[in-house]
């Protein structure tokens, strides 16, 4: 599972990849070309971000004159919607406090202070505790990546190589699903989640296993430091 390039932070078209993350999407194609990487099966959310780091590979390879199987769309990996639960909660969370207005005057100037926000945001959202209709519910998203992960490893069997360009929401769940923690703490690895990171996973007739996280290694031999992005 590949998290997609750096998206564009604070701009209109949030999904769109910024220029950091063109350069880091044609970066994990190189990676995967170079290392020899063949694969039974590729496939990516819906997003814009996401597909356009898929797309990549196929014009890298394309390049080299290598083939790869047709790229297949799901949305069972899309991201949450961060910005629903986000619009929703954050009038809940200034009437308990309302010194996050404060907070939201910075939130897209200052990535630390947008951070420390989004994850009270996030925490808040993950309890189910404030549930509403109108909210996506954290258990109704772990439950579509879960479906698409299981309706993938029967499709294709055991021994076959997989690639999903995804976001880091997904991946997380991913990991929740391989180690069976706790949903605050998938959150909080999903934070961790650096762009255009690789993270494997082995899978049988048994289950899925965590096999490798948040690999940036094809990054930082670029040696340079504009590379190494969470958002």
């Amino acid at each position: 599972m590949i998290r997609h390039g750096q998206a564009s932070f604070g701009e209109d078209n949030y999904d769109r990849l910024s220029p950091i993350g063109v350069q880091q999407s044609k970066i994990v194609a190189r990676h995967l070309s170079v290392c020899g990487k063949t694969f039974d099966a590729v496939y990516c959310g819906t997003m814009q971000r996401q597909v356009k780091t898929a797309r990549e590979l196929y014009e890298y390879c394309m390049g080299m004159k290598k083939t790869l199987p047709e790229l297949f769309k799901a949305d069972s990996f899309d991201e949450y919607d961060s910005l629903t639960v986000w619009e929703a909660l954050i009038p809940q969370m200034i009437e308990d406090d309302p010194s996050i207005t404060e907070d939201l005057k910075q939130v897209y100037t200052d990535k630390k202070s947008f951070q420390k926000l989004f994850e009270a945001v996030m925490k808040r959202w993950i309890s189910g505790s404030f549930d509403r209709p109108e909210i996506p519910k954290w258990s109704d998203f772990k439950r579509r990546v879960g479906r698409g992960i299981t309706e993938i490893m029967h499709q294709h069997g055991a021994k076959k190589q997989l690639i999903v360009f995804t976001s880091g929401g997904p991946i997380s769940v991913t990991i929740q699903l391989a180690l069976g923690i706790t949903d605050q703490k998938a959150m909080e690895i999903s934070w961790q989640i650096m762009n255009a990171s690789i993270t494997r996973f082995k899978y049988n007739a048994r289950g899925i296993a965590l096999a490798g996280f948040n690999d940036i290694t094809h990054l930082e031999l670029e040696r340079n430091k504009k590379l190494l992005t969470y958002r």
